[in-house]
């Protein structure tokens, strides 16, 4: 088979030091190839939806669902304005002749990989032919807010004229509430907004658009979810993304629900609850210092190695206790301060990471357009774009196989494949039907269960920590057996940190642990023995998919690695999904959520100008990688339904982190300069930022995405001469004024409670919400948010707060039930799948395999 190898050379500001490396590209079948330490793997195409069709009608902020499942093969057809809708018109644009629809970077990065078809979207017999093309596709995407004659087509559906025949998945703000959204409303409306930044500043705004962000990768997990359910003969759905719940979703680890209902607590930057500290180097950089509690000594003996310490400093019994140092930070903290300062950034993280410590640099945009690990592995990739007269840098997608790169593709011109669609019969292009499958097999000839696409797929579990956790509860939600395989050896840190019922400790009762893994079954068993790696190697043999986020080859040293398994299960799937990847200069390299934030741009993008970079009160990227864990293992899942091929899926959680950011990244890798930081402000709207409320720390989010928002703003706050004057029409002239009018508003909105503003702004049709925090959910006004946790009662006798999904399901909820007890399925496990004897079992207890 013949290798293409390209090495591209970018051009442009700063760009010397910046090249993608040689690319290998296969053709239409497996190839092998020798990857890092020697191993050998069989690699497949990446392109596993390449018989599934979507229709995209989305807008701005959902539009990068739709591109998701392009990237990941699916044919995904653009129904657009024949005039530009607002993706292909936002600021800023690249410069040259080509017309303004084809310039704009937000169209060039959301729309990569799609087919565009141009129509009159104000003509009802417009839809009226698309509606004659459904047969052609197998789900349609919605946009968040429909207007004209779309809004009355997709009402429509709602109503059942067309939507029996295929999968929709749409998206609203808050339940059951009609009103305007920007990010920065729904950032605040979802609780996160009141967990950033310094506490003698307003709360602050995240950059990357995170709310938009977050409903479109439930989007595409959704559709992927529809399709699976529709080809596996369990009919048409429909389901709804609630982008309020979605950013909610964001917060579960530092603020959990359980914090209110246990302990009256609502986390916010004043209480910070598991968010990171940063720090500065010798050198002035800014990084992110975290100790991971088994190598506390390690850390110990480089400060004292740096710095020097007393024989007793940080060492003796009470240090040796994890949880009395949790207790003790604040004695901590100034010792990792004064190491920063004694060191360069370079020899913090080099050092730190080679310690085990998570020691990572926060990275300003242009710092990850030059980052040599993602340049090492292929991340930046040179794409044509005839309709500019010249190539782009862009990043590929984070999901690819072993070894295997995808491609970046560029973005179609604005109506391209019009005719090519328009004029295909939809007896040309038909969808897959439905094929036997396990499910069926094991359900004798039925159909999966009502929201279960995934019954009868079992999962062999190795995830820890949140990140995998998470994604694989996402599966268990969907009807997977997930298997959580566990040990003494290491047992999962958040079955321990977090927070805990008052007067009670237990590694079953976290109420992180509860959302990360409920529905799951809990197996211990002892994988430094060879019968515990036995054990593991018969439960692979009725597996379907395995799923890690160890270090790389942590599976590979236990003989357990994809490779290993292909021989007991050659249609085996493997999800890894290790922090940087498994190959490349900083594979090794680990981190939790809060390093991840700072790598990936957002952390230095975050925050008021002049402000050291406090990065995000969440551990953001951990409740994003789920959702490319869960999307891309059912991509696989659905390939081999009509393949048989197994496959070995690599997410890095750093290249998903740096799809978070919007355009800067490839403004950058594009010879454009680095954007300062704009606190609460936005380049798109004026005015747009976060306001005192009356009451003890009450905050209100207000945007004007318009000049007639504006006018509304000032006919709500009394301000009709601001409304008058003649430069404020324009968003550069209230830009221009932005001190005045923020004051203005600010003097407005302190005389009154935020629920009262929120109110009087939306009824105006003013984009505004209260900033929410836990309170707010449960004994507040926003009681409908209450509907977002489901009470589980655990053994123990305690009740979580377990947080749904963020979606609807033919109205329904997914079930949210808790965590297993420790080992609380082995036993049931190991006799009822695989026989072992009660004779077994208590041999296995005794020689230590079971724990």
């Amino acid at each position: 088979m013949a290798l293409i190898c390209r090495i591209y050379v970018l051009v442009g500001k700063n760009t010397s030091s910046r090249y993608v490396a040689p690319n290998t590209v296969s053709g239409s079948h497996t190839c092998i190839r020798t990857t890092a330490g020697g191993r050998r793997a069989c690699l497949y195409p990446v392109r596993m939806l390449n018989d599934t069709r979507i229709l995209d009608l989305t807008d701005e902020p959902l539009a990068l669902g739709a591109r998701m499942l392009a990237d990941i093969g699916a044919d995904v057809v653009r129904v657009e304005d024949v005039r530009g809708d607002d993706l292909r018109m936002r600021e800023p644009a690249i410069g040259g002749d080509a017309p303004r629809v084809e310039r704009g970077w937000a169209h060039l990065l959301y729309n990569a990989g799609k087919r565009s078809v141009a129509v009159d979207v104000d003509d009802p017999a417009t839809w009226t032919r698309i509606e004659a093309m459904l047969p052609q596709f197998d789900a349609v995407l919605a946009p968040l807010e429909p207007s004209g004659a779309l809004s009355a087509w997709l009402e429509g559906g709602r109503n059942g004229e067309w939507s029996s025949e295929i999968p929709v998945v749409d998206a609203e703000f808050r339940r059951a509430a009609n009103e305007p959204m920007t990010d920065l409303t729904a950032m605040a409306a979802g609780g996160h907004v009141v967990l950033n930044g310094h506490p003698e500043d307003p709360p602050v705004w995240p950059a990357g658009n995170l709310s938009h962000k977050q409903g479109s990768i439930a989007m595409a997990e959704a559709a992927m979810a529809l399709i699976m359910q529709r080809r596996r003969g369990g009919g048409v759905g429909r389901i709804t993304v609630g982008m309020q719940e979605a950013v909610t979703f964001t917060t579960l680890q530092t603020a959990s629900g359980n914090w209110w209902t246990w302990h009256g607590t609502s986390p916010s930057r004043h209480i910070p609850i598991g968010s990171g500290v940063t720090f500065q180097a010798r050198d002035g950089h800014w990084l992110s210092f975290t100790i991971h509690p088994p190598h506390w000594y390690r850390f110990v003996n480089w400060v004292d190695e740096v710095l020097g310490l007393a024989e007793d400093e940080l060492r003796g019994e009470d240090w040796d206790d994890e949880f009395w140092r949790e207790q003790h930070q604040p004695e901590i903290v100034p010792w990792i301060d004064r190491l920063c300062k004694a060191l360069t950034v370079t020899e913090l993280h080099d050092t730190g990471q080679e310690l085990g410590l998570l020691v990572l640099p926060i990275n300003t945009v242009e710092e990850v357009a030059n980052d040599p690990h993602l340049i090492a592995r292929g991340y930046y990739q040179s794409v044509d774009h005839p309709q500019l007269g010249t190539s782009l840098i862009l990043p590929r997608s984070p999901i690819r196989t072993r070894g295997e790169q995808p491609r970046a593709r560029r973005a179609p011109t604005l109506g391209e494949h019009t005719d090519e669609i328009l004029q295909t019969s939809p007896s040309a292009v038909r969808r897959r039907e439905s094929v036997p499958s396990r499910a069926s097999v094991l359900f004798n000839g039925a159909a999966p269960p009502p929201r279960r696409p995934l019954d009868g797929v079992r999962v062999l579990d190795f995830t820890w920590a949140i990140a995998g956790s998470l994604g694989t509860r996402l599966l268990a939600d969907l009807g997977a057996e997930v298997l959580k395989i566990e040990s003494e050896s290491r047992i999962d840190p958040i079955r321990y940190r977090g927070v805990q019922p008052p007067d009670h400790f237990s590694i079953n009762t976290n109420g992180t642990f509860n959302d990360c893994s409920g529905g799951k079954k809990s197996v211990t068993l002892n994988l430094k023995t060879e019968e515990g790696i036995e054990a593991v190697r018969e439960l692979a043999r009725h597996a379907d998919l395995v799923t890690s986020n160890y270090t790389p080859y942590r599976l590979d040293r236990w003989g357990i690695g994809y490779d290993d398994l292909r021989e007991i299960k050659p249609d085996i799937i493997v999800c890894n999904v290790a922090v940087m990847g498994i190959e490349g200069p900083r594979a090794e390299w680990r981190s939790y959520g809060n390093g991840i934030v700072a790598m990936c741009g957002l952390a230095q993008r975050s925050g008021f100008p002049g402000k050291a970079p406090i990065g995000l009160g969440t551990l953001h990227t951990d409740f994003t990688v789920p959702y490319y864990l869960a999307t891309s293992v059912m991509a696989a899942l659905d390939h081999r339904e009509t393949t048989g091929e197994g496959r070995y899926l690599e997410i890095a959680q750093y290249e998903t982190a740096v799809q978070l950011l919007d355009t800067e990244l490839i403004e950058a890798l594009n010879g454009g300069g680095e954007r300062p930081r704009m606190g609460n402000r936005s380049p798109f709207m004026s005015p747009h930022g976060v306001f005192p409320a009356s009451g003890d720390e009450r905050w209100i989010a207000i945007a004007c995405r318009d000049e007639s928002d504006w006018r509304n703003l000032c006919r709500v706050i009394g301000r009709a001469d601001l409304a008058s004057r003649p430069e404020l029409d324009s968003l550069a002239g209230r830009q221009a004024n932005e001190d005045e009018l923020e004051a203005a508003i600010a003097n407005w909105t302190r005389t009154q409670d935020d629920w009262t503003s929120y109110r009087l702004l939306i009824n105006a049709g003013v984009p505004a919400s209260p900033i929410e925090r836990l309170e707010d959910f449960f004994d507040g006004q926003d009681r409908a948010m209450r509907d977002n946790y489901n009470p589980a009662d655990s053994p123990e006798g305690c009740t979580f707060q377990i947080q749904q999904e963020p979606i609807l399901w033919d109205g329904e909820r997914l079930p949210a039930v808790r965590a297993p007890i420790w080992s609380e399925h082995t036993e049931d496990v190991l006799k009822g799948l695989l026989g072992y004897s009660d004779e077994d079992m208590t041999r296995l207890a005794a020689a230590g395999t079971l724990g």
